[in-house]
């Protein structure tokens, strides 16, 4: 792994957006022995089935759609129950956080997540930092070191899960909020961790970033989890202005820890 010189200076002079993705949950789920459900899994799951593909259409790369069977699941049987599969599915129950959480947690003022489960508040928890948790569209207020804020961009397994196509199509941001997005964008150097960029969470995040920034994103990072990608994937990335390199959680992190804090 290679990690980039950019992401380790502004990790370091504090200049550096995170956004921590659902393979931190999965590594957490892994070290306590459970079975790991990804993003595809999920999708399948909650019932979706591949669409087909129409006659004289190209037939490209099909991402399963969490959303689309998250809300064929609610139609059918009720919010309450959707919320529940989605917890048994992809919750981590007892788990405890790993050090990929406890980097996050003590190095950033400022997180954005995606992830469902409440690892990086209990991380936070255990290393002395209480962050304010700002849900989805709420104003985020100015971070520091006695009070880091937390942003939850999918919310948690209660009533502020978002997960149906509906869910999104709520407005994210505020004409104030885009701004602050815009300006926090703008600055720092993002890096994304936690992700794999041939799934429905990262798309839509990259997506409803990009719509919040008004234009393509200034330069963004991030760590593929999960080993390699297709040549068709990081194409399509690096075109979009994605700087990738392969590494999950922990293993970003402990190569962070090490450049920051070098023996």
């Amino acid at each position: 792994m290679n990690l980039p010189v950019e992401v380790i200076e502004a990790v370091r002079d504090g200049r550096c957006l995170v956004f921590v993705g659902s393979r931190f949950s999965a590594e957490a789920r892994v070290a306590a022995g459970m079975d790991v459900v990804n993003g595809r899994e999920l999708a399948k799951g909650l019932g979706w089935t591949r669409p087909r593909v129409r006659p004289g259409r190209p037939a490209g790369p099909i991402t399963p759609s969490v959303r689309s069977a998250a809300s064929e699941w609610e139609r059918v049987h009720d919010r309450v129950s959707m919320v529940e599969h989605i917890d048994s599915l992809v919750g981590v129950g007892s788990c405890e956080p790993t050090r990929a959480h406890e980097f996050i947690v003590r190095n950033f003022d400022l997180v954005f997540t995606t992830v469902w489960d409440d690892l990086l508040e209990r991380a936070g928890m255990q290393v002395g930092r209480s962050f304010e948790v700002v849900g989805r569209g709420e104003t985020i207020p100015d971070p520091d070191d006695e009070v880091p804020v937390l942003v939850r961009m999918r919310g948690g397994f209660d009533s502020t899960l978002c997960v149906t196509r509906a869910d999104h199509e709520k407005p994210l941001w505020d004409d104030d909020g885009r701004r602050q997005m815009r300006k926090l964008l703008r600055k720092s150097v993002v890096l994304f961790v936690g992700y794999r960029p041939d799934e429905e969470e990262f798309e839509v995040l990259f997506d409803e970033l990009t719509a919040a920034y008004g234009a393509n994103l200034p330069r963004c990072h991030l760590a593929v989890a999960q080993g390699r990608i297709d040549d068709y994937q990081w194409q399509r990335w690096v075109w979009r202005g994605l700087l990738l390199f392969t590494a999950d959680p922990e293993e970003c992190t402990d190569a962070m820890e090490a450049a920051l804090n070098p023996c």
